[in-house]
């Protein structure tokens, strides 16, 4: 009797050991993933100083690979998360928030000087006039009304390019380009088809942002399962 639960006691500490080794390695694990996955938000925020936005692409496959090689193998979020990020983003890279910043503000003043121009063009009269109004244009200290920012009921086909310019501008300097490209995509005429490849490249980092958030929060959960 005593040999079966000297036994049994031998089994169960090696349960306990190879249970506890078995969560250190996933704690392991989730905290290389989460540090990968941190090294990919980065590079999709961070810019560099000084050089042209148009130099600026950042290639991120070391980074995807980073986060695929940490995941578990049969992590079937991370799995499913990866394959979701645009093809661009993948492929070639994306453009970090820094570079589509100083991006905007080129295509804000092109945009302000063609805003009487419609998407099929218009004769040379048009395009002065055009330009002299973004000259007169006077900025609005208060871009956007107290009653939209608190979400009161606004038309927006009432908006104006300029309107729309600034309402996009005030969201950019807070750093919110979900907001931003909202606005934007408001434009018509001349104006969405000068801010078209901008709010293309927008719309590609907010979705491999969204991705990279999605794998830093699956990350930190998984490990806090361990602790």
């Amino acid at each position: 009797m005593f040999g079966i639960f000297h036994c049994a006691g031998k089994f169960l500490s090696y349960f306990i050991v190879q249970e506890k080794n078995d969560a250190d390695e996933a704690s392991k694990q989730a905290q290389v993933l989460w540090s990968a996955c941190q090294a990919l938000l980065r590079a999709i925020k961070a810019g560099c100083p000084g050089i042209p936005w148009k130099d600026q692409m950042r290639p991120l496959e070391p980074e995807l690979k980073a986060v695929e090689k940490a995941a578990a193998d049969n992590d079937e979020l991370v799995c499913a998360v990866l394959k979701g990020i645009p093809k661009e983003a993948k492929e070639r890279g994306v453009y970090p928030e820094d570079a589509l910043r100083e991006r905007f503000l080129k295509v804000e003043q092109v945009a302000r000087t063609v805003a009487l121009v419609p998407e099929t063009g218009a004769p040379l009269p048009i395009h002065v006039l055009s330009f002299i109004q973004s000259l007169l244009l006077i900025k609005s200290p208060s871009p956007i009304p107290a009653g939209e920012l608190n979400d009161e009921k606004v038309d927006f086909a009432k908006l104006n390019t300029n309107d729309i310019l600034q309402r996009a501008r005030y969201w950019l300097d807070r750093g919110d380009f979900a907001q931003t490209l909202r606005y934007m995509n408001l434009l018509k005429g001349a104006p969405r088809c000068v801010a078209r490849q901008w709010m293309n490249e927008t719309r590609i980092l907010l979705e491999t942002q969204q991705a990279a958030n999605t794998l830093m929060a699956h990350a930190a959960s998984s490990g806090l399962t361990y602790l």
